[in-house]
């Protein structure tokens, strides 16, 4: 069936960089009933009205829950609004034109609602300006609160995994009720993208009639929006209501090439990501452009390089330094170029990281922020100190971050976590870590005899030392020692024994 092209754009605005204006770009309308794109991936559920178990042109089949009607259902919609006279229901082809399959909705409402004051019957402020009806007061239209006074009766649907910046197109059918049936004059009804009611007409359509065809073109400022149609009733005895079908949404690389781009509309380049890192990381570029169809990247100093992707995602910086990001957003009317000198920056190289071993304490580089110790790969908790005495053999490694959060690590391998034994005296001490006393323990004491017992830092300097009598066990103070790593010597009779313990 021809086409024919009745609007071409109502409105657009430019957005600059790191704001996203609301907008309807352009709406046009078609005088036909079929599709304007094929085979595209509809976002709306059930948008044929298909799946319901309300019965066909019987107005007391209704799925609106505020109606006296309701008794069934219309999955993945919602109806909001509307009365306890609220008739809301379904029509199929043998009532009206349906657009796709056998069934529409229709949006009955009442015979009084009133579109530009409370004179009943008056449309004089009604101006039709090509899709859109414009000049309805606030407040209006309305009807008895039977049937939802100002608010009308909506059905709605939120469809999420939007891209914020990108270009949707929502095509639907609009008809009405038959000529047959007395409806002679085209109503009004509104359509809601998420930027508010945008009022449309809606004519009669009898089987086999045409009705129109609406393409509403819109820029995506969330990862979802609520599509929502409204209708307030018959706004004149003669005009009729609205029955929708065959409502979907895509994206605008789906449009029909047949549809010439929003008229007047250039395209304005416009993207984000997460553009400080760490060298040999990667990031995700979010495309924020308005009305482009095709885009072109540059990433100066990364892999990869260049890309046509909408969103390009794992662009890698290896090297520490500042780089440029370049994106030209292109549709049918030109092109725009956005670039962003010095737009990532990549931190230099964190300090090296290794690992020594004394005993069974490991140390690591001194410096970094944070620090993270792990066993066998698997993190030990509240091991986040540049030193670990090891309480198990095996593997170990640490995860060093410095004041930009860049984490470099060191591995150290077939650790043996043991008592010491120097010159053959052997003991153990517990509790390890300690608080304020810990206790010396080896059954081979001799006592009685002269015991040295000393303390040092993880430098090597003593810290503290003491000559007492040897026992079986024996208790050390070491609650005036601030928090950390030492070495405990005990040596006696000629023998000397080292170990390590944490003081927390």
């Amino acid at each position: 069936m021809k086409k024919t092209l009745l609007v071409l754009l109502l409105s657009f605005s430019f957005v600059i960089y790191n704001s996203v204006k609301a907008q309807i770009i352009c709406i046009y309308c078609y005088e036909q009933n079929d599709s304007i794109s094929q085979n595209v991936t509809n976002m709306i559920l059930n948008g044929g009205f298909e799946n319901t178990n309300c019965l066909p042109n019987i107005y007391s089949s209704s799925f609106c829950p505020n109606s006296n009607y309701y008794s069934c259902s219309l999955p993945d919609w919602t109806c909001t609004g509307g009365g306890t006279a609220t008739y809301v229901s379904i029509d199929d082809y043998t009532f009206t034109q349906v657009a796709d399959g056998n069934n529409g909705v229709y949006l009955g409402n009442g015979s009084s609602a009133m579109a530009c004051s409370t004179t009943f019957n008056d449309t004089s402020c009604l101006g039709v300006t090509n899709c859109e009806v414009l000049n309805i007061p606030t407040g209006y239209p309305t009807n008895d609160p039977t049937y939802g006074g100002t608010t009308g009766v909506s059905i709605e649907q939120t469809v999420s995994g939007l891209t914020p910046g990108a270009t949707y197109v929502l095509e639907f059918w609009a008809g009405g009720e038959p000529q047959s049936h007395g409806w002679m004059d085209p109503g009004v009804f509104a359509v809601d993208v998420g930027f508010g009611k945008t009022y449309l007409r809606c004519k009669p359509t009898c089987p086999g009639c045409i009705g129109t065809r609406y393409l509403i073109e819109f820029n995506a400022t969330s990862t979802s929006h609520t599509i929502r149609f409204t209708n307030w009733g018959h706004i004149c005895i003669p005009c009729t209501e609205v029955i929708l079908d065959n409502v979907r949404l895509y994206t605008l690389a789906e449009l029909s090439p047949s549809v010439p781009p929003c008229a007047g509309v250039n395209p304005v380049a416009l993207f984000n990501a997460v553009h400080h890192i760490c060298p040999g990381t990667c990031t995700d570029f979010t495309n924020l452009s308005v009305n482009g169809i095709s885009y072109q990247w540059t990433f100066v100093g990364a892999t990869p390089s260049v890309s046509t992707d909408v969103n390009p995602t794992n662009v890698c910086y290896n090297s520490p330094g500042t780089y440029d990001v370049q994106l030209i957003a292109t549709n049918g009317n030109g092109s725009d170029t956005l670039l962003l000198p010095n737009y990532i920056t990549v931190y230099p190289y964190p300090a090296p990281q290794g690992i020594s071993q004394s005993g069974d304490t490991l140390i690591a580089n001194a410096g970094a922020v944070t620090y993270q110790w792990y066993h066998g790969g698997v993190l030990i908790p509240g091991a986040t100190d540049y030193f670990y005495v090891a309480t198990e053999s095996g593997d170990y490694n640490v995860a060093a971050s410095d004041a930009n959060n860049c984490q470099v690590e060191a591995a150290i391998f077939d650790v043996v976590a043991a008592q010491f034994e120097v010159s053959g005296l052997r003991f153990e001490v517990y509790p390890n870590p300690v608080v304020d006393k810990c206790t010396i323990h080896n059954s081979q004491f001799a006592m009685g005899a002269a015991v040295k017992i000393a303390v040092y830092n993880i430098l090597g300097v003593a810290v503290q030392s003491e000559i007492r009598n040897q026992e079986s066990e024996m208790n050390v103070d070491v609650s005036s020692l601030p928090s950390g790593a030492y070495w405990l010597e005990v040596s006696s009779d000629g023998k000397i024994g080292r170990t390590t313990f944490v003081k927390q």
